[in-house]
Formats: structure tokens, sequence, C-alpha cells
């Protein structure tokens, strides 16, 4: 197979995914949805004792890991929740798909990979494009709650943040804690939280 074949047959396969993506979005969101996402939600530890906590909050996690997901879709289960749902998913896709009038009420991304390798950087989830593209589907004053263990990923993030004319760091702590599986394995970690101008 050449090279223009693999690229075709890529494509197809991406538009496959987004298609059925955009079907399990729309049925877990109604119509001018608010929605506590997410992102790398794990095995929904934190987000099960969100939703839990918080009965009257539509929350969305999301992961790519499909193992994952299916752990955090049987927290879900047992402890029926009816306002949570997890879905296996890519961050940028999850928010290309998401349906019109939905809005991000907060966004939480707490230990996501640090990707700590120089030439891997520009895989980090926290860049000033997806920053744009979060603060787009995001209401005033949402908050984007970041946390992780790796100093010079926080100092990057803060940077962004700092720079990005759609969001401003605020001085709050979380509103709701939990510890995740990282966040106990972790000597320390920071905390950024930016409000949506």
């Amino acid at each position: 197979m050449d090279n223009a074949a693999r690229t075709a047959e890529h494509l197809a396969r991406m538009a496959e995914r987004r298609a059925a993506l955009a079907v399990t979005v729309a049925a877990e969101t109604p119509a001018q949805a608010r929605l506590v996402w997410e992102i790398g939600c794990g095995h929904g530890h934190f987000l099960a004792a969100y939703a839990e906590a918080h009965p009257a909050e539509l929350c969305i996690g999301i992961d790519v890991i499909l193992e994952r997901i299916g752990r955090a879709i049987r927290k879900k289960v047992r402890a029926r929740l009816t306002n949570l749902h997890f879905i296996r998913a890519d961050a940028q896709m999850f928010l290309d798909v998401l349906p019109a009038g939905t809005e991000l009420a907060a966004i939480y991304v707490l230990f996501p990979d640090p990707w700590p390798k120089a030439r891997h950087h520009k895989h980090r989830l926290l860049q000033p494009e997806f920053l744009g593209a979060i603060a787009r589907r995001a209401g005033l004053g949402t908050r984007l709650y970041f946390r992780t263990d790796y100093d010079p990923y926080f100092t990057e993030v803060e940077a962004a943040v700092r720079a990005h004319p759609s969001w401003q760091v605020v001085d709050e702590p979380l509103p709701f804690e939990v510890p995740t599986v990282f966040q106990a394995r972790a000597p320390s970690f920071r905390t950024l939280v930016a409000a949506r101008k």
C-alpha cells in the first residue's frame, strides 16, 4: 500500500470514529447542556465522587484508554449515577463533536501525561491552541482546574494561561477534593485555577 492509500485509509477511519463519537456524545448531552468535563479521567475516581456529591450537574469524563473507561463505567453503574458518563475519546475530537449550545461549566485536567522529553512536548494537552478551543465552549467565569506533579509542565501551562487572552489565573483552591491514584503516588503537586474571561 502506498502513502496516498494509507493516508486515505487513515482519514476514512478517523471520519468513522468522529461520526461514532458524535452519536455517543449527542446521546449523553441534552440540548443546551452545561457540563463538568474531566479530560483524562482514568478509572473515574475523581469524577464519580464529584458526580455523587453534585447530582444536579451533568458530568462527562473522557480518556483514550479503553480499559480505563471500562473501569470508570463500572464505578458509575455501581453507584447508580445518572448524571455521569464516561466516553472513550480524544479531547480535541470530543470538543469538535460537542453539540452546538453545549457549554463547559468546569474543566478538570488532573495529572495529565507531562510528556517530559523535549521532542514530545508537542503532545502536551494544555497548549495555547487548546486553551483557545476550550475557551470557545466555556461560559464566562468557567473554571479550568489543572494539577500536576511535574514542575516543568506546571511552569509551561501557567505561562501559557497567563499569556492567553481568554483565561485569567485566579487564587482559588479546587472546589472539590478527592485524591486520585496519581495524587496518592505524588510526593508533591501544584494546582492552577483559571477563569474564563
